[in-house]
């Protein structure tokens, strides 16, 4: 989109794009030091509103290029076009929520002396047209499938998420851009399955991989799967049980098996089974002292970080080894990520933990341990994905939790960390050519 409006000039392309990829803002005011106010506005699944604002000056030609430029004031800073998506925030102080496909619509506003001087949509995709979607939901699978058409033979993997129920759609069509074919697997939360994550059998996610290698568009012997948060510790065990997966990604992991989940509370039930027979588990005691200090963060309206009851769970050295998960049966390459500054689980402690038992693995030349400074749990994809709203926490009936990191770190890791899975995936999982 060109705009001229008297002696100003807008210039924004493509004015449709995937998220990973970068767009072309310009604008020429005519004026040397010429201030000029960017607006964003976009909407994620709840329908919440979160939105950026940056004043820039023009240079001694009167041109703004916010790929060459930083902003003097506003919400993000540094050369970075991309920080009108990354920075934006609801009132609310509300999580960005973008697991469906559909594209995120962005509303860009221009400002010169208080007057509007350009309104225009910039949409944000997931996947191209020769992407394909389909939706399973069956008595026996739940989730969305990504394929690239006309195509055969292609990797394919499994995304699996956290204790949100999230069901990683635009994460799974972003994959599925880069030819493969992608199932983001509900597993609990979603009609016809479990209310929380109770007895959820492994044979599940192998169900999912069965159906996988029916299709004409799979190749058998190409098989990944990706866990996210919770869904870390059911790709790690499911690999483990399962020695078929060719390649495996933990990201915000776990290292041991914990229990149960309903209502995003611990409850005294095994999360997983196997064979009809449930996986022991480390026991989360839940004391009068952390019930004390969650009710007295909300009543005073202080962040609330869940580590410090985590941390003191896991002092009992015996259940830690006891309950960890045998990462070193894993007949495949694997990556973890983690952000080093992850208040929902210490996914660093977890991450070097497994790094120590995969010492002298059998993939040891191919697995990866990524490890990103300032970075929350939300950060690495599927997490969250390049260029979207970026959140350090979620503030809901007047609680605020801290997840952690810092705003632009995180947009860091986001980028990095799609760009590090690529590269890992292709080279586990895509045939040398």
């Amino acid at each position: 989109m060109t705009l001229n409006n008297d002696c100003l000039k807008v210039d924004i392309a493509p004015m449709e794009s995937k998220t990973d990829e970068l767009i072309s803002f310009q604008i020429n005011t005519n004026k040397p030091s010429h201030p000029i106010v960017i607006k964003a506005t976009a909407k994620d699944d709840r329908q919440t509103t979160f939105t950026s604002k940056a004043t820039y000056i023009s240079d001694e030609n009167g041109f703004i290029d916010l790929n060459q430029h930083s902003p003097v004031e506003g919400d993000y800073n540094g050369v970075d076009v991309c920080g009108l998506f990354w920075s934006m925030q609801s009132k609310k102080g509300r999580m960005f929520v973008k697991h469906r496909s559909e594209p995120l619509e962005v509303h860009i506003e221009v400002y010169d002396n208080g007057k509007l001087i350009t309104s225009e949509k910039v949409t944000r995709t997931f996947y191209q047209n020769n992407v394909v979607k389909k939706v399973l939901n069956d008595d026996t699978l739940v989730g969305s499938l990504f394929f690239p058409e006309n195509a055969d033979s292609l990797p394919a993997v499994v995304i699996v998420g956290g204790s949100d129920a999230g069901v990683h759609e635009s994460a799974a069509a972003l994959l599925a851009s880069e030819g493969y074919v992608v199932f983001a697997l509900a597993y609990f939360g979603r009609e016809g399955l479990s209310k929380g994550i109770v007895d959820i059998p492994l044979e599940y996610v192998d169900h999912a991989f069965q159906y996988l290698k029916g299709l004409s568009q799979v190749d058998q012997e190409r098989c990944g799967i990706i866990g996210f948060s919770r869904g870390s510790e059911l790709a790690l065990l499911y690999a483990a049980h399962f020695p078929t997966i060719n390649s495996v990604i933990a990201v915000a992991p776990s290292a041991v098996v914990f229990p149960g989940i309903v209502n995003m509370q611990p409850v005294d039930k095994p999360a997983w089974k196997y064979k009809g027979e449930p996986l022991p588990y480390f026991p989360a005691e839940r004391t009068t002292r952390d019930t004390i200090s969650f009710f007295k963060h909300w009543a005073l309206g202080k962040p609330f970080s869940g580590l410090d009851a985590i941390n003191r769970n896991l002092q009992n050295k015996q259940q830690l080894e006891d309950k960890a998960i045998p990462v070193e049966k894993i007949k495949a390459p694997m990556m973890f990520i983690a952000g080093e500054d992850d208040h929902v689980q210490p996914a660093i402690f977890f991450t070097k933990k497994m790094e120590r038992r995969l010492q002298n693995h059998e993939y040891k030349s191919q697995n990866e341990f990524i490890y990103y400074k300032n970075a929350g749990h939300f950060a690495p994809f599927p997490g969250n994905l390049p260029n979207l709203p970026q959140i350090t926490g979620n503030t809901q009936f007047g609680m605020r939790m801290i997840f952690g990191g810092i705003k632009k770190d995180n947009a860091k890791t986001a980028n990095n960390s799609w760009e590090q899975t690529v590269q890992f995936l292709n080279s586990t999982l895509k045939k040398e050519i």
